[in-house]
């Protein structure tokens, strides 16, 4: 009854795992083309431990890591290096040689170097395999893709609407649970594409180390609120076309069209100084809290009325919880998914 749907449904997922499977291989590439520049500090490490004059102790810690100490006492230079194994490296290089212009923090995956001036004479650059990785960049990655895929996925009503009204009518089943039943497997190939962005984010990580994803208090709220977000935006794009039988492409391409520009003109008109424009972007700002899109930010609350702040700061609706939020657009997508029923309910073949 829904066999149309599932068949969307798998070619959408098989071109999105094609993709990730294209984009994988290019890691795989990359990782295998710039191998020696990836492991230059481990074989800047181990010239430095065959140099004469340079003393090496290994020691193994109570948590079963090594540590090994190199020491340079010709050049000043202490080299100390944690192997903890699968769980990932620490090198701690300090000495004159060690050039850092100011103390600062990178971080690519789980692999971050610090650097620090110790001294005038002296500076210190650590090495580190095994960052945490916060899982709620994961799911923000996650949710880009799957709102693609409720991009591409959205309207199923007016594609049944498209030509074949007549057929659906005739099928053993209400229209409202036919309806339902095409918004629950689309939920699903929404939900899937949200895994598949995981496992593929974490392989091609593992390509160079093993990602270290730490699962935090906040990450169940950021879940449901990356869940939630394209279930929403798929729910407004249904609605906006449940009674049309054509012209589904236009309304997908004009409804991301006024979500990403309706929210920006309401906050520069907003802060104008003419009262008039003032209204307007101030109507245009409360408009777009029907805009599942706004709602996806994680910056901090700022007084309304601050020119420096940006539209999800504006007000404290949006400016809320993760949590709430997440609510917020649950209630968006239950409301979009009723709009959606009660038009396809009244349309006539």
């Amino acid at each position: 009854m829904f066999y149309p749907e599932w068949l969307r449904v798998r070619t959408t997922l098989k071109v999105l795992a094609i993709v990730f499977g294209c984009l994988f291989a290019i890691a795989a590439l990359l990782r295998i083309a710039f191998n020696g520049q990836i492991s230059g500090t481990y074989s800047w490490v181990d010239q430095e431990m065959n140099k004469p004059g340079v003393r090496v102790t290994h020691e193994r810690q109570s948590d079963g890591s090594m540590r090994t100490t190199i020491d340079d006492r010709s050049r000043g230079d202490h080299i100390v290096i944690v192997d903890r194994g699968w769980q990932g490296k620490t090198i701690t290089i300090t000495g004159p040689d060690v050039t850092v212009s100011r103390s600062h923090n990178v971080q690519i995956g789980s692999v971050g170097v610090h650097a620090t001036r110790v001294s005038p004479t002296s500076n210190e650059v650590q090495v580190t395999t095994d960052e945490p990785v916060s899982a709620r960049y994961l799911l923000l990655f996650a949710s880009f893709v799957a709102l693609i895929v409720a991009t591409v996925l959205a309207g199923p009503l007016a594609k049944e609407n498209t030509n074949h009204l007549e057929i659906a009518w005739t099928k053993a089943i209400g229209r409202e649970r036919m309806a339902l039943g095409l918004f629950g497997v689309d939920a699903l190939a929404m939900l899937a594409s949200m895994a598949l962005t995981v496992i593929f984010l974490v392989l091609c990580t593992a390509l160079f180390e093993i990602p270290h994803v730490v699962v935090d208090s906040a990450t169940l709220p950021v879940l449901a609120l990356t869940v939630f977000l394209p279930f929403a935006w798929y729910a407004l794009l249904t609605a906006c076309s449940s009674s049309l039988k054509r012209g589904l492409g236009a309304v997908i391409g004009l409804g991301w069209l006024a979500a990403l520009v309706v929210p920006p003109i309401g906050q520069a008109l907003a802060i104008a100084g003419n009262p008039l424009l003032h209204a307007a972007g101030v109507a245009l700002s409360y408009v777009s809290l029907l805009d599942p899109l706004v709602y996806m930010h994680f910056s901090g609350s700022a007084a309304p009325g601050d020119s420096t702040a940006t539209f999800g700061d504006t007000f404290s609706l949006l400016a809320s919880p993760p949590l709430l939020r997440a609510a917020i657009l649950l209630a968006l997508t239950v409301i979009y998914s009723s709009l959606s029923l009660l038009q396809w309910r009244r349309l006539e073949a």
